[in-house]
C-alpha cells in the first residue's frame, strides 16, 4: 500500500490497475490474493469426512428409533448420543433440538410404511396388512405422540405424517372396496381413526399386550367389513 494518505493506490488491491495514476510510491508491489490452502485435504479425504458425518447422523437416528420403539419415549438426547457413541457436539450439529431428531425418526418410519405398501403390491387385501403396520406404530409411539400434541410444532409434524399416511392408504382402500372386502362407505379418515383406536387400546387393567392388540384389530375389522370379521371369538361376536 502506498504510504501517502492521499494516494488511491488501494485500487491496486482490487485488481483494477497495476498502479493508481496518482500513486506516490510506484515501487509498491501489487498484492496478490492467494487461493485458500487445503492443508493436504484432497477431494478423497473430504469425501470420506462427508461419509463419516452421514454415518454419524444415520447412527443417531437408528439409536433414537430403537430407543423409542423400546418404550423409552423420554430418553434424553445426551443418552442417545452416548448410545450412538458420538459426542454432544456431533448430535447438535445434526439436530437442532429433540423435535428435529424425532422428525428424522418419523421420516424413517414413514419410509418403512411406504416400503410395506410397495411390498404388498396390488393385493386386494393389502389394506388390512398396511393397517396392522400403522396401528402397531401408533401403539409403539403412543406415549411420544401425547407429548408432541402439547406443542404447536409437534402437532404440525404429526398432522403432516397423518397426511402422508393417508396418501399411502388411498389405493389399497380402493382395491379392497372393488374386491368387496371393505364397506363402500369407509373413507381414508375412517381408516386412520381405526388405526389410532387399535394402537391406543388397552385392557381392563390398563396394560397393553399383543392379545389386546389382536382383539382390538378383530373388532375394528368387524366394523368395517374386513376379512377378520368372521374370525371373532364367540365372546366378541355375541357381545358377551
Amino acid at each position: 500500500m502506498c504510504p501517502s494518505s492521499n494516494c488511491s493506490g488501494i485500487e491496486r488491491d482490487r485488481g483494477r490497475s497495476p498502479r493508481a495514476p496518482d500513486c506516490h510510491f510506484p515501487a509498491c508491489p501489487i498484492r496478490q490474493v492467494q487461493p485458500a490452502r487445503t492443508f493436504g485435504r484432497d477431494d478423497g479425504v473430504q469425501s470420506e469426512m462427508r461419509r463419516d458425518a452421514a454415518r454419524n447422523r444415520d447412527r443417531l437416528i437408528a439409536v433414537a428409533r430403537a430407543c423409542f420403539r423400546a418404550g423409552a419415549a423420554d430418553i434424553s438426547l445426551e443418552e442417545i448420543a452416548a448410545k450412538a457413541e458420538v459426542g454432544r457436539s456431533t448430535l447438535f450439529r445434526n439436530f437442532a433440538d429433540r423435535l428435529d431428531l424425532i422428525r428424522a425418526v418419523q421420516a424413517v418410519e414413514q419410509d418403512a410404511i411406504a416400503e410395506e405398501r410397495a411390498r404388498l403390491g396390488d393385493r386386494p387385501d393389502a389394506l388390512f396388512d398396511l393397517m396392522r403396520t400403522v396401528a402397531k406404530l401408533t401403539s409403539i409411539y403412543r406415549a411420544m405422540d401425547d407429548a408432541l400434541l402439547a406443542s404447536p410444532a409437534g402437532k404440525a409434524m404429526m398432522l403432516e405424517a397423518s397426511r402422508e399416511t393417508a396418501d399411502l392408504f388411498t389405493d389399497p382402500i380402493a382395491r379392497a372396496k372393488a374386491a368387496g372386502l371393505l364397506r363402500v362407505d369407509v373413507t381414508v379418515e375412517d381408516i386412520l381413526i381405526a388405526c389410532n383406536m387399535i394402537g391406543s387400546a388397552h385392557g381392563s387393567d390398563f396394560e397393553t399386550s399383543d392379545a389386546v392388540f389382536e382383539r382390538s384389530f378383530a373388532l375394528v375389522m368387524a366394523g368395517i367389513g374386513g376379512p377378520l370379521s368372521s374370525d371373532l371369538s364367540p365372546g366378541l361376536s355375541s357381545g358377551g
